[in-house]
């Protein structure tokens, strides 16, 4: 049975409900208490963390050669910056701004989606847990965009944890298992929605390099999926291998996500949305250069192939907001539908206009973002602190 006396409740050896209820019970009861005094520290180093790892060498070193490299290769294609610019000057202006609002209106689909992940796991109004407003995580999820963007090793998806966590005091493990569900529906979906555009718009005239690529993406999707399974079916043998002090951080972790997929149809709709809108973001970004031509199926097509293919590039964490590795992969993926005269200056031209909207844009606005966001938390803290 729970008693009262939970902190004997991780000591003794009671059967897996039991300690899961227990640990439940405990995290409740320091959501309904006030935020212990000791959480400033933590916050003080987490806005540290994210300084010391974009000044880190393991995040400059990389950063610096893959700039270099770009540099050497954009030298030896004989790439023009006049006629490059030339370009960016002619394209469609109101194309470019419906491709910018485009890839805004993304994370309002990817704030209703995280909602309904929260939701799943059981962090609802009637467990007395008062989720912020929506706006409150459409910021909370840019915020974190912004931190993968300027550091690698995707740091943004374990910050957004933690943002949720100062807002509300719910469970970091258990909101990274929400996330992790996220990023493996995001997989599943947008392999679903490559393939496909990778068949009609390239026929039968798939590259090498593209099929890798694709098989690798398969390979991920399956460890995923028998990864949940093996969480699901093993779930008590795997909790004994780990230590019985980690072993609350285990099951909120494994009820984050696996919990995470109840309401499945909305989810997938919801997903099938923010991959539409990274799809059809470089497809105005193509009308608005007239980059790729033939019929409009055609166009659609392509173009939504080489928006996924970029969004599956920055899925690698290499370097901040996939540096380097972004724009390679553009530039081969480009060069499969475009192959003129002015072919190197005008893909340049694509990219430089894409990436202005899906990097350059969120590092302006999201480190003007991040720093409102945590001086209001910072002035919050210290009234609380006065009023205490």
């Amino acid at each position: 049975m729970i008693t009262d006396n939970l902190p004997n409740a991780n000591v003794v050896d009671v059967d897996s409900y039991h300690e899961l209820a227990a640990i439940k019970q405990e995290e409740l009861l320091r959501q309904r208490t006030a935020e212990p005094p000791q959480e400033e520290p933590e916050v003080m180093r987490a806005q540290l963390a994210l300084g010391k790892r974009f000044l880190n060498w393991r995040t400059l070193v990389p950063l610096i050669i893959v700039l270099a490299a770009l540099v050497f290769f954009a030298q030896k294609t004989n790439i023009n910056p006049q006629k490059t610019w030339a370009a960016i000057r002619t394209a469609n202006v109101l194309f470019f701004l419906v491709a910018f609002a485009i890839y805004y209106f993304s994370f309002a689909i990817r704030a209703l989606r995280w909602r309904l992940l929260l939701e799943n796991v059981g962090f609802t109004r009637a467990n007395g847990i008062l989720l912020p407003r929506f706006w409150k995580l459409v910021e909370i999820i840019y915020i974190s965009f912004f931190a993968n963007s300027v550091v690698p090793a995707k740091l943004g998806d374990l910050y957004r944890a933690y943002l949720l966590r100062q807002e509300v005091g719910v469970s970091t493990t258990r909101s990274v298992g929400t996330v992790l569900a996220e990023r493996l529906l995001d997989l599943i979906v947008l392999l679903l929605m490559f393939i496909p555009a990778i068949i009609i718009s390239l026929h039968e005239h798939l590259p090498q390099q593209l099929q890798l690529g694709l098989e690798v993406t398969l390979v991920l999707v399956m460890t995923g999926i028998i990864a949940l399974f093996i969480l699901r079916v093993w779930r008590e043998p795997i909790a004994k291998l780990i230590p019985l002090r980690l072993r609350g951080y285990y099951y909120h972790l494994q009820g984050g996500i696996l919990g995470s997929f109840q309401r499945l149809p909305s989810l997938t709709a919801l997903t099938v949305g923010v991959w539409l809108c990274e799809g059809l973001r470089f497809y105005f970004i193509a009308l608005s250069l007239n980059l790729i031509v033939g019929d409009p199926i055609h166009v659609l097509t392509a173009a939504i192939f080489i928006g996924l293919g970029e969004a599956l590039l920055t899925a690698v964490p290499a370097t901040g907001g996939g540096v380097g590795l972004v724009e390679g992969g553009m530039v081969a993926m480009i060069a499969l539908f475009y192959q003129g005269a002015n072919a190197p200056n005008l893909t340049v031209a694509a990219i430089l206009l894409d990436r202005t909207i899906s990097l350059f844009s969120l590092i302006a606005i999201g480190s003007i973002v991040f720093c409102v966001a945590f001086g209001r938390q910072a002035t919050r803290k210290t009234r609380g602190k006065e009023n205490s």
